[in-house]
């Protein structure tokens, strides 16, 4: 519906600004309308959207069941959208130090995201996410092999806005 569209739009702007109470208020208002007018794919968009908040306020519990929520909202239906949720997921589990489950959904995610990849820069973050989780398992030669795949991709699709980001991850393997 229009109502919960602009809502979900107005959180993202709210996220954007670093306003995360009203940011959470919007969210929860589109999931709410959403969810009335039977609208999943609002829903789900704004089910991320509260779930990357939940992360960013450091409840890593309430973010990754948010997270799974989103996975079954989603269903069998392969969304391109849902990577954002595997991702969200795949940091929790980093974070909790499941690096094997860490890496199916970091897998999962850049698979989803690579489907947007002629328009859309989101692969390349899921790219740098695997390659900090191999360097984290003791895989050098593996991070430094995706970082260098992320880097093309940045340079050959004009993604100059993650040139830094890559460069970053390059110092960091280094």
């Amino acid at each position: 519906s229009f109502r919960s569209t602009a809502n979900w739009t107005l959180g993202f702007a709210y996220y954007l600004q670093g306003n995360r109470v009203a940011s959470r208020r919007a969210y929860t208002e589109a999931i709410a309308l959403s969810q009335a007018s039977g609208d999943t794919f609002n829903t789900i968009l704004a089910t991320i959207g509260l779930g990357n908040i939940q992360e960013i306020e450091n409840q890593l519990h309430l973010a990754a069941q948010t997270f799974q929520h989103v996975l079954q909202l989603a269903g069998d239906q392969p969304l391109q959208i849902i990577y954002d949720a595997h991702l969200g997921l795949a940091r929790v589990l980093y974070e909790w130090n499941d690096l094997a489950g860490a890496e199916q959904d970091g897998c999962q995610s850049l698979h989803l995201a690579q489907q947007y990849d002629q328009v859309i820069d989101r692969f390349i973050v899921c790219e740098l996410f695997l390659a900090r989780l191999k360097l984290a398992q003791g895989d050098v030669t593996g991070a430094m092999a995706i970082i260098a795949q992320a880097e093309q991709s940045a340079r050959q699709k004009n993604f100059v806005h993650r040139i830094a980001e890559v460069a970053a991850a390059q110092v960091l393997v280094l």
